[in-house]
């Protein structure tokens, strides 16, 4: 390897480096470990007993894995709800834990009703889910007054919503900019997935493979913008003098989307007539340009530093355009056409890249916005009245399904704890359990996989701590890096998370405990049977994504020909706003995400095998096909200003009537089991 690709390797993976500390969850993080500690250390000092010190202190931690990324609004709704609910559920647990029987059945309904808080949504998945490991730790805690463990636990719960919402109302759009930026990064990303559609060395299925899995993401990320802007009436009314910055960057974050989904053709068809005439590297090298401009918006804080940069790659990039725009005049036929449509897209993406960045230095007024009073409409509820919540309460639904899993985890946990008396640390299984039981397979395998490894390597990094450093103040300082590791990394790398948490848990419980044979032993028992168990569960009591997969197929083609219709009408009847289109474009792409997410998923369950993925595979390529030429026609209609191109919008319409009825069938007939 030559010493400019090392230093571009290098170079590649400190960006990542800095990228990644700048990144909302490591000042999450920093917070976290402050109030988990400072707060109960505060307490202590000022005389309190040692109990009641660590009390707050599992209050807080526990409390700062309740408090994902989100608004005022958002972190206030988690506070009500989860303040009280830490404190009947750990009230309960001291109450009945001296009473076997009671506590098994006890710990059996909190495992079904916790699991029901996903209901709700995914905030408040987080704080069920952290009730069902508060309870585990209150176990571990074996209190003697369970008021008074159950108001320390209380307290330290409240001491952290005091400083997150404090925080948020200081900075109110903190996860709105972290948002953005992911957006713009991972839009980048999806462009580089893309640019591999033009390179006949890649199989297209491999090509399409890689843009579901990163399709899910994008997706993802949308939302959470969505969710995050669209709910901040200062903004959406106008009523604030940045207020057309923030609009106009989430605009062009979706526009830019639009138009990489109208990248999105008939590969297959684009090799085979752009294979000799030496345009597919000058696109793809175009491609990579774009997307290296898309992801300097992820770091506009630094835009200036990579002002000489981006300058010579918008040199370049007008060049190779240059040199496309000669190619395609030397071609004719469907070369020629498909060569206009690829440059008539780069150049739009120019277009609204240049946009956003004038965004930056002025505060534009925005052109073909929608209305304030239809941003609602562009948010996903989990619920929006009791009818649905009744509509979730029955066995077909996943969720349910999974809430009557744990609790027959749980109760199955308690009494294996019961049996293990002697062992202080059975409640190592009710944790496990908490942590790695998910409702699919593969989510459920990986996380065991991850906490069995993550466990293993931090128990050894913690011997060879304990044996080497013999100094108080050196091993408390790696055991408060192991929490901060473990706040650091928790929603990125799982794995990484656990090791450094385990490295903490290990020192920690010899210094204050000893018998550190007795702890790596329960660590590692404990820990194996509580994975063995959630692995068991699935089995059990299986949620499989393939039950939903029919469904998803027909949503997919239901939306995508509901976006054709809307095409259609905003032909037909001349509207001006955008709405209509922009809300269809949404559903069909979040169906497509979702779908293509299932696929993923079930491709990892144990009956993978026995699955026909042939009409999977054409299906998901179709309606990607079908997509983006809508996404196209969609971004034509504001271009329709001559006979030429109104003839074109008419013909295309035409050719994508069959594509619709073949996706429509496909949808239909859709097989999932292998003749």
């Amino acid at each position: 390897m030559s010493t400019v690709s090392l230093k571009k390797r290098f170079y590649r993976i400190y960006i990542l480096m800095i990228r990644f500390m700048h990144g909302e969850h490591s000042g999450d993080a920093l917070r976290n470990v402050s109030i988990s500690i400072l707060p109960s250390l505060a307490i202590y000092l000022l005389g309190a007993q040692a109990s009641t010190a660590i009390g707050i202190g599992v209050g807080s931690l526990l409390t700062t894995l309740t408090d994902p990324p989100g608004n005022r609004k958002d972190k206030l709704s988690s506070a009500l709800v989860c303040i009280p609910t830490f404190f009947v559920a750990s009230l309960f647990t001291a109450i009945v834990f001296p009473y076997h029987w009671p506590l098994v059945i006890l710990l059996a309904a909190a495992g079904f009703i916790c699991t029901l808080y996903g209901i709700f949504g995914a905030r408040y998945a987080a704080i069920g889910n952290m009730t069902l490991i508060l309870m585990s730790f209150v176990i571990g805690m074996a209190p003697q007054h369970p008021f008074a463990v159950s108001l320390q636990i209380t307290t330290g719960s409240i001491i952290y919503y005091f400083f997150s919402l404090l925080q948020a109302y200081i900075q109110p759009y903190r996860s709105l900019k972290h948002a953005m930026a992911n957006g713009f990064h991972g839009l980048s990303q999806f462009l580089l997935i893309r640019s591999q559609s033009y390179d006949p060395n890649i199989p297209l299925n491999i090509t399409y493979s890689r843009v579901g899995k990163i399709h899910g993401l994008i997706s993802e990320q949308q939302e959470q913008i969505r969710s995050l802007l669209f709910r901040e009436k200062k903004i959406i009314s106008q009523q604030w003098h940045k207020s057309n910055y923030w609009l106009s960057q989430v605009y062009g974050l979706i526009d830019l989307h639009e138009l990489i989904i109208a990248l999105d053709h008939d590969y297959d068809a684009i090799r085979k007539n752009l294979a000799d005439t030496g345009s597919l590297p000058l696109i793809r090298h175009t491609i990579k340009l774009l997307a290296l401009e898309i992801d300097s918006f992820s770091q506009p804080n630094k835009r200036f530093r990579y002002a000489h940069q981006l300058y010579h790659n918008n040199f370049k990039i007008n060049a190779l355009l240059q040199d496309l725009k000669e190619i395609q005049e030397q071609q004719t036929g469907q070369a020629k056409s498909i060569l206009c449509s690829i440059i008539s897209n780069i150049e739009a993406i120019i277009e609204v890249l240049s946009r956003i960045q004038v965004a930056f230095y002025q505060n534009q007024e925005i052109q073909d916005k929608i209305d304030s009073s239809e941003y609602q409409q562009f948010i996903n509820r989990p619920l929006r009245n009791l009818a649905d919540l009744k509509s979730k309460l029955h066995l077909n639904n996943p969720l349910f399904r999974f809430a009557v899993r744990m609790a027959l985890l749980f109760g199955t946990g308690a009494l294996i704890g019961i049996l293990f008396l002697d062992f202080k640390y059975t409640y190592w299984i009710l944790l496990t359990i908490a942590i790695v039981a998910r409702p699919a397979f593969s989510m459920t395998k990986k996380r065991n996989i991850e906490r069995i490894v993550g466990t293993f390597s931090g128990i050894i990094v913690g011997i060879f701590c304990l044996i080497s450093i013999h100094f108080l103040p050196a091993l408390l300082t790696i055991a408060a890096l192991g929490l901060f590791g473990f706040f650091l990394f928790n929603r990125s790398n799982y794995m990484v998370s656990v090791i450094f948490i385990t490295l903490g848990i290990v020192i920690a419980l010899n210094l204050f405990e000893g018998n550190i044979n007795l702890i790596l032993g329960s660590r590692i028992l404990f820990t194996l049977i509580g994975a063995f168990l959630a692995i068991a569960g699935y089995f059990l009591i299986p949620v499989r994504q393939s039950t939903g997969m029919v469904q998803l197929a027909k949503e997919v083609s239901l939306y995508n020909e509901h976006y054709f219709q809307t095409i259609n009408n905003r032909l037909s009847e001349e509207k001006q706003s955008s709405f209509d289109i922009r809300l269809a474009r949404k559903k069909a792409q979040t169906a497509m995400a979702l779908f293509s997410d299932a696929i993923n998923q079930m491709k990892k369950e144990p009956e993978h095998k026995w699955m026909d993925w042939s009409h999977i595979h054409h299906f998901q390529a179709l309606s990607y096909q079908v997509n983006s030429h809508l996404v196209g026609l969609s971004l034509s209609l504001s271009k329709k200003t001559n006979r030429h191109l109104a003839y074109d919008i008419h013909s295309r319409i035409d050719a994508l009537k069959p594509l619709l009825t073949d996706l429509n069938q496909i949808a239909e007939r859709i097989n999932l089991k292998k003749s």
